[in-house]
């Protein structure tokens, strides 16, 4: 009887690592599916440069939150939300403390921006023309009762460094940032008159 058990323990060993084999397999097959080049690539000396600012973002996808990227902005071909699993560890986890939650950033956050009972969605994201200009994008979906999403206001920047965070302001306010440590920041509200979301003048304007 004791043998059985054992045969059986060993038998189930080699199927938990079998399982285990498959799994990077798959991972490793999706990874290559995407294509050979990573989301972000970094070059330059990050002894002395934070890595926002010398960061690529490369989008692989056609949609954002189940919306086509072509009917964001008709001339996107490919568009990608910042997310932490996308990014490598060592840059986001610097002596294994998290940068962004430390300057209390996100690069989504939900909220009822513009004073209704609507839920909406901020996101941050990269997104690539189809004649291959970058940039970064700042989102506000409306999250509709059936699932889907609703795009209420969309900006796109060309930028060779695509950075970019969110972080909630006054006043019901959303700030967009284009790094962690500086004052490199917009600010988005609801115009109530206008009865669309606006980016505030700059006061140092």
């Amino acid at each position: 009887m004791l043998v059985t058990f054992a045969k059986v323990s060993c038998e189930f060993a080699l199927v938990v690592r079998w399982i285990a084999t498959l799994g990077s397999i798959l991972v490793l097959t999706i990874a290559q599916a995407r294509g050979q080049q990573s989301f972000v690539t970094v070059e330059g000396d990050l002894k002395s440069v934070a890595w926002w600012v010398l960061a690529d973002f490369h989008p692989f996808t056609t949609e954002v939150r189940g919306i086509p990227v072509n009917q964001i902005r008709k001339n996107w071909c490919k568009a990608t939300e910042f997310r932490k699993e996308l990014i490598p560890r060592e840059l986001l986890f610097a002596d294994n403390v998290d940068a962004m939650e430390a300057a209390k950033l996100s690069f989504a956050m939900e909220g009822h921006f513009d004073g209704s009972a609507a839920n909406q969605i901020a996101l941050v994201g990269v997104y690539q023309e189809c004649s291959g200009k970058k940039g970064t994008f700042v989102l506000i979906l409306d999250q509709l009762a059936d699932g889907k999403s609703k795009i209420r206001f969309v900006s796109a920047t060309p930028a060779d460094h695509q950075f970019g965070a969110l972080g909630k302001g006054e006043g019901n306010t959303i700030v967009a940032w284009g790094c962690m440590e500086c004052d490199g920041r917009s600010v988005l509200k609801w115009d109530r008159k206008k009865r669309k979301f606006d980016w505030l003048p700059d006061p140092n304007d």
